[in-house]
């Protein structure tokens, strides 16, 4: 069964095989969100970003380590810039959010869908399409809405995590750009690696030696949070964004990864008995409308032109 799922993927991959892994992916990272939130209250942010990369790279060491001295140097370097943009991402959207609202940081993070078409054409030379265009911006409503910013007024915290939504942009386009032509697991290694180094800098200089936060309570949830963060949510999801990206475009699969908002918000009100108001279920509708539009725009148009 397993054989012939695999072979259904991975054997002539189309856009919507790819985009539904894609979409997979965000499911897992939306989960992410409650647990990593309630692991963040036994945990400094810096630690358990090491050492949800350090298992990941421990793992990834573990099933691959006989390949890894046969990797193309330069598709590792390519992997470390990759993973310089997420941890860039992950880290100043941290920072950012004791600055500012969760409702902030999810619009703010959201408007990488901006950036990406810009980014794109300048790096891979790739117009987004007018669907494209007009599915970015029905999810732009929909994140605004869902988010609840209306409600609230920008900051200091703001501006940084404007920072994160830059690193997200250009690690989606840049992603696109190298997992065409490179080795997958070397772009995957490479990737691991940086973030692994950088997130072990930032605790030992910034948590350890100049704020004195650091903080790693191990019980239960921290370790369930650490291995599902290190294996599932980075591990595996990371391995399939990664292999199965380039088989469409950095702005459609940036419209799927705006999915796991709307999952986040899901398992918040399961895990975190978090209220699921109106606007978080019209902003979750208009961003599955976005999705829907940008994916089956050209099929439906055919019918009707």
């Amino acid at each position: 069964m397993f054989k012939r799922i695999k072979e259904y993927f991975t054997v002539n991959p189309t856009n919507y095989k790819s985009e539904f892994l894609l979409l997979l992916c965000a499911f897992v990272w939306g989960f992410s969100f409650p647990s990593v939130k309630i692991a963040l209250e036994y945990s400094s942010s810096n630690a358990f970003i090491f050492f949800r990369f350090f298992l990941t790279l421990i793992v990834f060491y573990a099933f691959y380590r006989k390949r890894i001295k046969q990797f193309n140097k330069k598709e590792v370097y390519q992997g470390m810039i990759l993973g310089f943009f997420l941890f860039a991402g992950f880290s100043t959207q941290t920072f950012g959010m004791q600055y500012t609202s969760a409702s902030n940081s999810a619009f703010i993070t959201g408007t990488y869908l901006i950036l990406v078409p810009f980014i794109q054409i300048t790096i891979i030379k790739i117009k987004p399409k007018f669907e494209n265009i007009i599915g970015i911006l029905i999810v732009l409503a929909g994140v605004y809405i869902l988010s609840g910013i209306h409600e609230s007024k920008l900051n200091f915290g703001d501006a940084i995590t404007f920072i994160c939504s830059v690193a997200f942009a250009y690690h989606i386009v840049y992603l696109d750009k190298f997992s065409r032509k490179s080795d997958t697991l070397a772009l995957i290694y490479g990737q691991y690696f940086s973030m692994t180094v950088l997130s072990l800098v930032s605790l030992v200089f910034i948590d350890y030696a100049m704020l004195g936060t650091y903080k790693f309570e191990l019980n239960s949830f921290l370790i369930f949070s650490t291995v599902f963060n290190g294996i599932f949510s980075t591990f595996i999801a990371l391995y399939i964004a990664m292999k199965f990206q380039k088989y469409t475009t950095p702005v459609r699969a940036g419209l799927v990864y705006n999915m796991e908002q709307v999952f986040a918000v899901i398992f918040s009100y399961f895990m975190l008995n978090e209220v699921l108001a109106a606007n978080q279920i019209i902003g979750g509708l208009l961003i599955l409308a976005g999705l829907l539009f940008s994916e089956f725009y050209k099929g439906i148009s055919r019918k009707f032109v």
